[in-house]
């Protein structure tokens, strides 16, 4: 299930992903109607999530990035140099987890859990030292 609403859309801050993107997508001038016919992924599903008011499974964003580097080659690493340089609030950290859990398929949350566990486990032993 996907929390996005327009109300509640408009009260959060925009991600970190959305807006790393939409500056690598003008950056390099790539067109959201080419970068559509690459990918797969309507020219609308692009622009909202541009804008912060959509969200896009793990699954999209690959293809989206997987289209951009081949559109623009060196974009895919420049995405993520933004996203890697974007300062977060520890309430945008919250919002992005809770939004990257939504949008995760079985795999990815069973690689999650574990990563979890092994993080808690690493807490209680830091308590115990």
């Amino acid at each position: 299930m996907k929390v996005n609403n327009s109300d509640l859309a408009d009260s959060l801050p925009v991600s970190p992903l959305s807006t790393s993107f939409d500056a690598t997508i003008r950056f390099y001038r790539i067109s959201a109607k080419e970068l559509s016919k690459l990918t797969g992924v309507s020219e609308n599903h692009i622009s909202e999530f541009r804008r912060g008011k959509r969200d896009v499974s793990t699954t999209v964003l690959s293809r989206l990035l997987d289209g951009v580097d081949n559109l623009a080659p060196g974009s895919r690493q420049h995405f993520f140099k933004l996203v890697s340089n974007q300062k977060q609030s520890p309430s945008s950290y919250r919002q992005s987890l809770v939004e990257i859990i939504q949008n995760a398929d079985e795999d990815e949350l069973l690689d999650a859990m574990g990563v979890i566990a092994n993080r808690v486990r690493y807490l209680r032993s830091q308590l115990v030292s």
